[in-house]
């Protein structure tokens, strides 16, 4: 039987619960849907690093929340998806702006989902500033 994909705002609602120090980064889903899921990470000047530009790690993060939030239009509001595997590529500085990363299922087996992200900064979703594939397994 299907689930029922969760709203951003229940996702929102799961992961300041059940995580907090990673909601207080101030990631936010702001769209799901069959095999997909965004995710903003709201400017911070104060983690740049020098020269504007925003952080490999920070970038890293948003993917791999990213990832976790696909899993639940897969799984339903699961914790225990965790990381198995992730691969960045960083195609261009990401500068001036919040970032945006989308998402999408590759393949939902039974023990791993796997997907792909594109990251991009805000008002740019054609110059996407990283790729990342990934993938989750569910913990029992």
């Amino acid at each position: 039987m299907p689930i029922e994909i969760p709203t951003p705002e229940a996702i929102n609602a799961f992961f300041a619960r059940e995580f907090p120090s990673a909601y207080a980064a101030g990631h936010r889903c702001v769209e799901t849907g069959p095999g997909l899921a965004v995710v903003r990470w709201p400017y911070d000047a104060t983690s740049l690093r020098p020269g504007g530009f925003i952080s490999g790690p920070t970038q890293f993060a948003l993917a791999d929340v990213a990832l976790w939030f696909l899993t639940f239009t897969v799984l339903g509001l699961a914790p225990m998806a965790v990381t198995s595997e992730l691969y960045i590529q960083f195609l261009r500085p990401a500068v001036g702006g919040d970032l945006l990363a989308r998402a999408e299922l590759l393949r939902a087996g039974k023990s791993k989902i796997s997907g792909n992200v594109r990251i991009w900064v805000d008002g740019a979703p054609d110059r996407p500033v990283a790729h990342v594939t990934g993938s989750y397994v569910q913990l029992r």
